[in-house]
Formats: C-alpha cells, sequence, structure tokens
C-alpha cells in the first residue's frame, strides 16, 4: 500500500498530532515530503508532495487561506505545522482553511525535526516498493510452477486471480462461434458479456491490442499473426509496475500455452511443446522432492533433458573454478537480487553481476527476462544443484 496519512502517524517515535482529516484526506498518498515558509512553494511541489511549514511566511492570518488554496490546487495531500517555532499550537485559520479544502493537517512537536517526518516517509515508501518487488517475482514463480500442471493455462489464471486479488480470464474463440452457434472457450472467471464481446471483437480483428471495458482490461494474448485468446483482468486490482510485470509474465506463458494447446502449425511451435513438456517434467521431479540433490552430473545429460541446458555452465566450471552454477542458483533463490545474493556468498556485488553476465552468455539466454529465469531454475533443479 501505498504511504497515507494513517500510515505515517504510526510511527509514534514522531509523536505527531493529527489536528484535522476526513476520510478522503486519510487514504490520499504521499509521494513525498518537503519543507519550506515560502510564500508560494507550488512551484516546487508535484502532485502527492505534503508539505511541512512553521508559518514564518505570513504576516498575518489572513494570509493562510489563499497560501492553503494554492497548497490544494497544486496536488498537496497533507500540511504539516511545526509548533514552538514561531507560535505555540496551530493557528485555528489553517485548521479552517485546511478542512475547507480536505487537506490532511498535522501537528509537529518541536522535538521533531522535520527531516525525521521526510526520511520516515521516504523509508516506508521504501518499504513498499521493496515489498511489491518481492510480490512480483514470488507471484512470477508461482504463475511458472502452475504452468507446468497438466492443466496449466487455467492453473495460471487461476493463480493470477488468486494472487491480485481481482477475477481474470482467458478468452478465446470456440469452433462454431463467428456463426453463433457456440459460445466462447473460456478459462477462469467469466466476464460481463459486454467484456466477452470486445474480446471476440479483438481476436476477430487479428492484431495485437489492449483495452478497457467496464473496469475489465483486456489484453490480445499470442503473436501479431496467429493470436490464441484475451487475457481478461476485472475491476478491483492495483494495476501498479509490480502488477503489470506479472501480468507480463502471465501473457508470455499464455501465449506459449495458446501455441502449445492448439498443436500450432508449424516446427517452431513442435519444438516449443517438447520444450515446455520436459520443463515440466523436471519442475514436477524438483517439488515432489524432500531435498536437492547434491550429487555432481556424472555425465553430459540427453539433449532432451531440461538439465541439458546449464551443461556449458558445469563444463566453464569445471574448467576454470569460476563458481557460476552456484552463484547463479544462489541469485535465482534471492529473487534476482545482486545485493542478496553477494552477502549470502560472502562476495562483492559487482562480482556476481559479473557472472550473471558470463553465464548469460554461455546459456545465450536473457536473464533480465522472468520466462528465462524460469527455465534456468527448472534446469538448475533437474540437474540438482539448487
Amino acid at each position: 500500500m501505498p504511504v497515507t496519512l494513517d500510515t505515517l502517524l504510526a510511527r509514534r517515535e514522531l509523536q505527531l498530532r493529527l489536528v484535522w482529516a476526513d476520510e478522503a484526506a486519510r487514504e490520499r498518498p504521499w509521494a513525498w515530503v518537503h519543507s519550506s515558509d515560502l510564500a508560494d512553494p507550488t512551484p516546487f511541489l508535484s502532485p502527492g508532495d505534503a508539505l511541512l511549514t512553521t508559518g514564518t511566511q505570513w504576516s498575518s492570518d489572513d494570509d493562510i487561506a489563499p497560501w492553503v488554496e494554492r497548497l490544494a490546487a497544486a496536488g498537496v495531500p497533507g500540511v504539516g505545522f511545526g509548533t514552538e517555532v514561531i507560535r505555540d499550537g496551530t493557528p485555528d485559520a489553517l485548521v479552517t482553511a485546511c478542512a475547507a479544502h480536505g487537506l490532511a493537517l498535522l501537528e509537529v512537536p518541536y522535538r521533531t525535526p522535520f527531516i525525521a517526518v521526510a526520511r520516515a516517509v521516504a523509508d516506508l515508501d521504501a518499504e513498499e516498493r521493496y515489498a511489491r518487488v518481492r510480490w512480483t517475482l514470488e507471484t512470477q514463480r508461482a504463475i511458472a510452477v502452475a504452468a507446468l500442471r497438466p492443466a496449466g493455462l487455467g492453473a495460471v489464471v487461476a493463480e493470477l486471480a488468486r494472487r491480485i486479488g481481482a477475477p481474470a480470464a482467458i478468452v478465446r474463440e470456440a469452433a462454431g462461434a463467428r456463426t453463433g452457434d457456440e459460445g466462447p472457450d473460456l478459462l477462469g472467471d467469466e466476464p460481463p458479456r459486454t467484456v466477452l464481446d470486445e474480446a471476440l471483437a479483438l481476436l476477430r480483428a487479428g492484431r495485437r491490442a489492449a483495452r478497457t471495458v467496464d473496469d475489465w482490461s483486456l489484453q490480445t494474448v499470442g503473436a501479431a499473426t496467429a493470436l490464441t485468446g484475451v487475457l481478461a483482468i476485472g475491476p478491483g486490482s492495483l494495476h501498479d509496475d509490480a502488477e503489470r510485470a506479472v501480468i507480463t509474465s502471465v501473457v508470455a506463458l499464455a501465449g506459449l500455452a495458446g501455441v502449445t494447446d492448439r498443436d500450432a502449425l508449424t516446427a517452431s511451435a513442435a519444438e516449443t511443446a517438447a520444450r515446455l513438456a520436459a520443463l515440466r517434467s523436471a519442475v514436477q521431479a524438483a517439488l515432489v522432492a524432500s531435498e536437492p540433490s547434491p550429487a555432481v552430473v556424472a555425465e553430459p545429460p540427453a539433449p532432451g533433458d531440461p538439465a541439458a541446458l546449464v551443461q556449458p555452465l558445469l563444463e566453464h566450471d569445471a574448467e576454470t573454478g569460476d563458481e557460476l552454477v552456484s552463484t547463479l542458483g544462489t541469485w535465482l533463490r534471492c529473487d534476482a537480487v545482486a545485493e542478496a545474493a553477494a552477502l549470502r556468498l560472502g562476495i562483492h556485488r559487482h562480482t556476481v553481476r559479473a557472472r550473471l553476465r558470463r553465464a548469460a552468455e554461455l546459456l545465450d539466454r536473457d536473464l533480465d527476462a522472468f520466462p528465462a529465469r524460469a527455465e534456468v531454475w527448472a534446469a538448475l533443479q533437474a540437474a540438482g544443484r539448487v
């Protein structure tokens, strides 16, 4: 959740006192906090920036109402008044003006420096961002595992809906749908009729597109030349960067599943199906194992074995002692955070990144992409290296 008035008030060490706020003011997010005693600080503020002041800019209380009006127009969510610097207590005119314009009003005691309030907001924002990054990685991992189940695409949609707390569905055009003999092929929650109609229209248009209909977000799945469905996300989700990253992963996985489900029509589709089947077997075996096997691969795996993917790393480590496999495995267990992996391995983060770059070159994979990380993770599991 974003930083709000209530999350800031919960920091008891600041000893802030709430003077005025209605429900709407409590829910408005605080992006940052500035301090200023300028008569007009709005040129230096962005929407979502709260403001702390001691009131030295007001020659009389008559200056307060227009000052607050300017802040409200700039999108300021709240004001903190520092007491015992110029005057004791919060001016009544400030309380009246903030209430009139819907700005939350806090009283900041003399013993609490403004920088402490600003730092608290920055810390809360950083904690929220980190939590969302972890949520993204954990959700992508859960969705990757769901994709390897026998009913992979349906499991992916169900896992997505559970994780984002909103209805989700894959809409595909069933045989006979164009003539009205049969309804759409649907996986997941059933959207409203207007949403289904728009999803089918997107499929029939035959090009990649995204729409919003009745608070449902629609995004086509598959290649532009061969759409396989439409991902529909219902109301209730956050629609932030973390969620968008997860949805991008689902679109990629659903596109692959659509190709394999329909037996697709080209050699590349057959290769994709074989690769997914091999990965499915490997991950299922890894999930039921109580402990990963520490055994070193005695001989090169067969070409169809998922463990073959990481064979170049094993051979490289045997020749150079670079420990690319252990570094890569630790990095994946640390949710792809280089700093955390470096701490666990006892090496510098730059060393971790250098090894990851070398591993990516040997694997011919872009490890910044989630599908590649999922594939490598499964291969390491199959090889008993994580």
